[in-house]
């Protein structure tokens, strides 16, 4: 972050309190925590309220930390009236919601820049779709991006606020599980291009319906102007309604259509892929066909920003998964997909597709946790991952949770023998270590709650 006046990034902000009106007008922000943890001499913290936890509960942490200037609910006031008479040297500043104003911070500092902004939104594929495009763009240009899944209000203005003015590219993912936080993002960050991934059920237990999750994700591309580009899949249901009434210019990619597509998929195996895209042989590690799908969608948004198609291919191969998306281990002979990072219904199809089409001599295993935020309909859709299990040939099924146990049992349904439930990882662990052989493939997706990295820590360490 650059030194920037605190009036500046409170611009147009409702202030309530502020316990010194002289050091406000004159005070230059270095650094702003909302972590009390990683708070330095003369940062500004800002206290946002949690689930679990409440940064008002941490002032004390943040004034002994050496913080310049607290923002806090000022409807907390009462609760601070200590820190206020006994801790003069610091600014307090109080407003009606600190999670609102930080995003209005975030806004307010990114607009003293001149740099473009590209926001990466969808309901699969959207970490592995901002790193593929970070890692072409920044072949020519200096680049900021989204950590591991810094997608929401708190997040998004985290990214922002590591900006200077050596920045060309801010690459900036949303995420989303309620009406109308991506249009709040996007009065953020201010995007000039918008890419969405695809449509799928992903926390459809807060949107009803796909329809109403399109709506969600369309919100990314509406706000672009006439100089904007939206790009989107070609071959996704909701193509077409997704580009439906905009004011900005479409770019579409796919596999088999739209304006960018691979000439030829050459090779997929458990390593990654290897495809002609641009004219140009291209080995990613970018797994299976959807891993093929995000790094086209980033090869077209590097050739409408200018970049060469030698710069693309080199952008793409030098391309290295976050962790839990893709990462590949080898415990004694046996090959582990860690995809534990999340997941929804739309994200384990492409994972089985993948996992489906490797050749190998051993069993495919298939380590199964909940997807949440499913709604009613989480039945529904952990009924239909049974389906795809049979489809794409899988031998054994690990789940665990309650959830998955109804894919499970599905399974048994339909005559799957080879099915495993636990409500316990340490004797899922056990019982893997049991039946898998030498030349076996394991993968591994569950929800990010469900916490399934801790199957690959408990199995590999032995």
């Amino acid at each position: 972050m650059q030194c920037v006046k605190l009036t500046q990034l409170l611009n147009d902000a409702p202030v309530l309190f502020v316990s010194n009106k002289i050091v406000f007008n004159s005070l230059a922000v270095f650094s702003i925590s909302t972590d009390s943890r990683s708070i330095k001499k003369n940062d500004l913290f800002i206290a946002l309220p949690g689930e679990k936890y409440d940064g008002h509960s941490f002032i004390d942490d943040a004034i002994r930390g050496g913080a310049g200037c607290i923002i806090f609910e000022n409807e907390k006031i009462k609760s601070i009236e200590r820190q206020l008479r006994d801790t003069s040297r610091v600014l307090f500043v109080g407003v009606p919601d600190t999670r609102k104003i930080f995003g209005k911070i975030a806004e307010n500092y990114l607009k003293l820049f001149s740099l473009k902004k590209i926001v990466i939104t969808g309901s699969a594929g959207k970490s592995t779709t901002k790193r593929l495009i970070s890692s072409v763009l920044s072949q020519r240009y200096t680049v900021v991006s989204s950590a591991m899944s810094f997608n929401n209000d708190v997040g998004v203005p985290k990214t922002v606020l590591t900006v200077d003015d050596n920045t060309d590219m801010l690459i900036q993912e949303f995420g989303t599980n309620h009406p109308g936080e991506i249009t709040y993002l996007s009065n953020i960050v201010h995007q000039d291009y918008a890419l969405i991934t695809n449509i799928g059920p992903a926390h459809i237990g807060f949107f009803g319906n796909e329809e109403n999750i399109a709506r969600e994700k369309k919100c990314a591309v509406d706000v672009l102007g006439q100089s904007g580009v939206a790009f989107l899949n070609a071959e996704d249901k909701y193509f077409r309604f997704l580009g439906k009434g905009i004011n900005t210019k479409i770019k579409s990619f796919g596999l088999n259509k739209g304006d960018l597509y691979p000439e030829r998929i050459i090779k997929i195996d458990v390593y990654g892929s290897e495809f002609i895209l641009t004219g140009k042989k291209i080995k990613a590690k970018a797994l299976g066909e959807h891993g093929i799908l995000n790094a086209t969608a980033a090869a077209l948004l590097g050739l409408t920003l200018g970049l060469t198609k030698g710069e693309i291919k080199a952008g793409i191969e030098s391309y290295t998964e976050e962790k839990g998306r893709g990462n590949i281990y080898t415990w004694k002979g046996v090959t582990i997909i860690d995809e534990s990072y999340n997941a929804n219904p739309l994200s384990v199809s492409a994972s089985l597709n993948h996992i489906g089409k490797i050749s190998i001599r051993g069993k495919k295993v298939f380590i199964f946790g909940d997807m949440l935020e499913l709604g009613n309909q989480s039945e529904f859709y952990h009924r239909k991952i049974a389906e795809e299990i049979i489809k794409h040939g899988i031998t054994s099924l690990y789940t665990y949770g309650q959830k998955a146990r109804v894919t499970g049992e599905a399974l048994k349904e339909a005559g799957h023998t080879s099915v495993f439930n636990f409500l316990d990882i340490d004797e899922l662990v056990n019982s893997l270590r049991k039946e898998v052989k030498i030349g076996d493939i394991i993968l591994v997706k569950g929800s990010r709650n469900m916490e399934l990295e801790e199957v690959i820590k408990e199995l590999i360490k032995q």
